[in-house]
């Protein structure tokens, strides 16, 4: 993952409507101990005035262009970032790109049971 993708992504958030965007930092390994490598995470609290629908597509638009930037950092040669969790309360659903229709069903089925009635 490039070290400013989390930046980027919730600066294009902000552009699509959002009210707040925070990096929420997780605890450091204990001295000695190193991070684990394999899996970069980085976790952005969201607070959206606007709609799921629009953050979903925000992050799917982010994530395509993400995938096709030409860093070299991803198993590929891609960007390296394939896929964004999106956590509400204690459900939780992950935003693959490129996703299969199955995974597409999945992510309409979070965003039906999040958004107003």
């Amino acid at each position: 993952m490039r070290a400013d993708a989390p930046t980027a992504l919730g600066q294009r958030l902000a552009e699509g409507g959002a009210a707040r965007v925070e990096p929420v930092h997780a605890a450091r390994p204990a001295p000695g101990r190193r991070a684990g490598g394999v899996v970069e995470v980085a976790t952005l609290a969201v607070t959206s005035l606007g709609t799921l629908v629009a953050i979903v597509d925000t992050i799917r638009g982010w994530l395509t262009e993400e995938r096709n930037a030409p860093s070299g950092n991803g198993p590929d040669g891609s960007g390296g970032v394939t896929s964004i969790t999106v956590i509400m309360g204690d459900d939780k659903m992950e935003i693959i790109q490129p996703s299969t229709a199955a995974e597409e069903r999945l992510v309409e089925a979070f965003v039906r049971r999040h958004s107003a009635s």
